[in-house]
């Protein structure tokens, strides 16, 4: 029978950014890992970020961040069309870290 030293259970955050979890930025607030919650607004909920949301479904625009780096990839189809660099954080999830920007409106 062969023995294989185990190490700590707790992760540093150099074993998350190997082990692939996401990171989120979220501009003037702060940075977190995403625990594989529902969608990007629901993360920043999770984390008391005060996100803006009204629908939950992709037709209002109220939940539209800019995002400035990184990839997501959708969960839910949208109705709102987005522009440019904006995205729905009711409707995408973080496949990779990613920084984004709550506008001030």
């Amino acid at each position: 029978m062969k023995w294989v030293k185990t190490t700590s259970t707790v992760s540093t955050s150099k074993e998350r950014v190997m082990s692939g979890i996401p990171r989120i930025k979220v501009n003037n607030y702060s940075t977190f890992y995403y625990q594989y919650e529902y969608s990007l607004l629901d993360a920043m909920e999770a984390q008391d970020i005060p996100a803006p949301y009204n629908c939950r479904g992709g037709y209002c625009g109220c939940c539209r961040v800019r995002l400035i780096d990184g990839d997501v990839e959708e969960v839910q189809d949208a109705l709102y069309d987005t522009v440019g660099d904006e995205i729905l954080a009711c409707c995408t999830k973080p496949v990779s870290h990613v920084e984004i920007e709550i506008p001030d409106e």
